[in-house]
């Protein structure tokens, strides 16, 4: 399967929020990366056939979407950033009602339900009322009514937002397990959550996507430009104004910080192997003496 996405436009009135964006996916996951207001959720919105493109197209298999129509959404599994619930509505309702609207037989719909109430370990609450749901279990609900209809594209608009760390392996694991014949498209501002899945990130910044690759080769950007530093604590200020800082850590009247620079910041910095959390803070970070 191809999707690919050629010199797609969102504008509204005097502003554009996705700028030109051509790119090709194939199965895999993909991490979508950017600051708020990049576009990224105007991207996927329009990726899930919510949005209608300005310019340019969107195409599967080189079949465009607008031409595929119901086909298309046949393929989708879609997790908005604000996913609309019932609350008077019970787990297992809520996913038959959803069933019913993908068309799926009820036969099939009760089976797959409580696999996936199972799968993001929900089955305990499946006559629970969503109202009586914390933020992270109906964020777990969510995921689940996006796999109802086994999607062959899955797009999730930051999924692992109120999960805790255990349920985000969990979820990590599982979209890394599931990925090898489907597509999946995963925007979040965790950048731990897609360092050791992702296929390739995309990077969007002020609606143009400005990188797509490999983590690995985007880290290789960051070479030599990552250092471990003490210092004084009264020298926090003229640090932050000169350089990237990004893990800091007081020691008493000691700072320790990870910093990102061209050039070593002090006589006794030390290098360090770069993390994507690096590269988005070298990306979208300010300072004068990095060049991102």
């Amino acid at each position: 399967m191809k999707l690919i996405i050629k010199n797609v436009t969102r504008a509204y009135k005097s502003k554009i929020a996705i700028d030109d964006v051509t790119c090709e996916l194939t199965p895999g996951v993909y991490g979508l990366i950017g600051p708020n207001g990049a576009g990224k959720t105007t991207l996927m919105r329009m990726l899930a056939d919510v949005l209608k493109p300005t310019r340019g197209e969107i195409t599967v298999n080189g079949e465009s979407i607008r031409v595929l129509d119901e086909r298309y959404r046949d393929l989708l599994g879609y997790l908005p950033q604000d996913c609309g619930f019932y609350s008077y509505f019970t787990a297992c309702r809520f996913l038959q009602y959803m069933s019913s609207l993908k068309g799926i037989n009820k036969r099939e719909a009760d089976k797959k339900i409580d696999e996936l109430l199972q799968l993001v370990n929900l089955s305990e609450q499946k006559h629970q009322k969503i109202s009586k749901f914390s933020g992270g279990m109906k964020r777990r609900l969510g995921i689940a009514q996006a796999l109802l209809n086994d999607p062959k594209i899955l797009i999730l608009d930051e999924p692992t937002a109120g999960l805790d760390p255990k349920e985000r392996v969990r979820f990590r694991n599982l979209l890394s397990d599931i990925s090898e014949d489907r597509i999946v498209i995963l925007s979040t501002h965790i950048i731990s959550d897609i360092e050791y899945m992702a296929k390739e990130v995309l990077i969007l910044k002020h609606g143009r996507l400005v990188k797509q690759e490999a983590p690995e080769t985007i880290l290789q950007e960051l070479d030599g430009k990552v250092w471990h530093i003490t210092a004084p604590a009264s020298e926090l200020a003229r640090l932050t104004q000169s350089y990237i800082i990004g893990n800091l850590q007081r020691r008493g009247y000691e700072i320790e910080a990870r910093v990102i620079a061209d050039h070593k910041p002090q006589d006794l910095a030390s290098l360090q192997p770069p993390r994507l959390e690096d590269i988005y803070l070298y990306y979208f970070g300010d300072s004068p003496d990095v060049e991102g």
